[in-house]
């Protein structure tokens, strides 16, 4: 059976009418199907509620399930169908959210901690049920989705109702790569108003070397923000100034801002860096972070200055480095902590109510760009630098070793009684396989490097 794909925004299947189903007659109105694909689906993306429009159906059916690592707050499978909630307890917490539709965002949702809903189970009978915890924040969620309404929509709603100055502030967004990109999507469904977004130009990108545009630049269009694509940010002065922006938020942008530009926003213009300045200035922040073996790192915000990375720091948050992040993993959640960190501090921000505190000099770092030659693996490394080059280069350089002339790509590895185990590579001009298949047809002369590896 073929998983259907998730539904995200900004496609317009999310706010369309969800019908009542009935009659109950599972095989003649496709229901027992839809519930199937849902399940699978729902598994598959490993969430924990799905809602019917998530996949593009216009019923009123919802699947939940959470099989907790910890047994704390583990969720049964349920199915509910045509799913009410009645009541809301009084008592509210906020957690924060995410949701397959709207990804990788996560912001903090305040939502009753008991409700008591009524519906139907897969064949028509009718239950009614009270939750509390988990379950009960799972069922806001999902049957706000059959009502059209988004997690980020109730965070949407509260934030502007608590801080209204902020729809009035107008903000330029400039960024380009997929660190940025998240981080823009949260600020549009946040309400903010961005009337302009700028990336870089389209370039060669692939292995068939298309033009791309950026990922920010995808972002703007679907969302139908006004966008300048710019190879020199120079050029584009006019157009800022003639939008008058309050503020300039900038990420993953590789042009340096000019003073001209910086001077424009009342507010200022500041930086996320996904960092914690001042260490790890420069364009690699995240994949030296993991190549040096540190245990942890976060995102700083700073107010620009005309050189790069160097501003004060008006807020950093923190993250663990994981034993097997690779850079891409520990670039999405950087991505979700920088937008968190950015929905904490705005308000105070444009209420001009935070403290900037310059960065010591003294502790400052630089990570350097890298090229495709900086992947070769020098096997005279130990294990654990090994290890933690292969996952820093994931994506981008990527690392490979040579075997009978030819490069083998190395695509994913982990460490097992302090040896390298290959899991995934590529061999030059094939596509990507099991390394032990690669071993089982390979047949030229042996490199010393195999005997390094388990």
């Amino acid at each position: 059976m073929s998983t259907l794909e998730i539904v995200t925004v900004p496609n317009p299947k999310l706010l369309g009418p969800t019908q009542r189903v009935g009659p109950f007659d599972l095989n003649s109105n496709g229901l027992l199907d839809q519930i199937e694909k849902m399940t699978q689906a729902l598994r598959a993306e490993g969430g924990v509620g799905l809602a019917a429009n998530q996949l593009g159906y216009n019923n009123k059916v919802i699947v939940v399930e959470f099989n907790d690592p910890d047994g704390k707050d583990n969720v049964p499978y349920q199915i509910f169908i045509n799913p009410e909630i009645v009541e809301l307890s009084e008592e509210r917490e906020c957690l924060d959210e995410g949701c397959l539709s709207v990804p990788p965002i996560e912001l903090p949702v305040e939502r009753a901690k008991k409700v008591k809903l009524k519906a139907q189970n897969e064949h028509g009978r009718k239950i009614k049920i009270t939750a509390k915890g988990l379950l009960a924040r799972i069922l806001q969620h999902e049957t706000d989705h059959l009502n059209n309404i988004l997690f980020t929509d109730r965070v949407r709603e509260k934030y502007l109702k608590d801080f209204p100055e902020i729809k009035k502030q107008k903000i330029l967004f400039i960024g380009s790569d997929k660190f940025a990109e998240p981080i823009l999507k949260g600020m549009i469904l946040l309400g903010l108003n961005i009337p302009l977004v700028i990336s870089e130009s389209p370039k060669l990108a692939g292995r068939d070397r298309i033009i791309r545009q950026t990922a920010v630049s995808q972002l703007a269009l679907e969302f139908n923000k006004k966008l300048i694509e710019t190879d020199n940010i120079k050029k584009n002065i006019e157009a800022i100034k003639t939008i008058k922006p309050d503020l300039i938020i900038l990420t993953d942008f590789g042009q340096l801002i000019p003073p001209e530009i910086l001077a424009i926003p009342r507010l200022g213009s500041l930086n996320l860096h996904p960092s914690l300045l001042p260490k790890y200035r420069g364009a690699t922040p995240i994949q030296t972070a993991i190549l040096k073996g540190d245990e942890e790192t976060g995102v700083s915000l700073m107010r620009m200055t005309p050189k790069f990375d160097k501003g004060p720091i008006l807020a950093q948050i923190k993250t663990e480095i994981y034993h097997d992040d690779t850079a891409e993993i520990l670039r999405k959640r950087l991505s979700v902590e920088a937008l968190k960190l950015l929905y904490e501090v705005l308000p105070k921000i444009l209420a001009q109510k935070i403290r900037e505190i310059p960065q010591d000099e003294n502790q400052a770092s630089y990570a350097h760009k890298f090229k495709k030659e900086d992947g070769a693996i020098d096997w005279t490394k130990t294990p654990e630098e090994i290890d933690r080059q292969i996952r820093a280069f994931q994506p981008w350089p990527g690392t490979y070793s040579i075997i009978d002339n030819k490069r083998l790509i190395i695509l994913a590895a982990h460490l097992k009684d302090d040896k390298i185990v290959l899991d995934l590579v590529q061999p030059e001009g094939k596509k990507p396989m099991i390394f032990k298949d690669f071993l089982r047809g390979y047949h030229g002369p042996k490199p010393e490097w195999l005997t390094k590896i388990s």
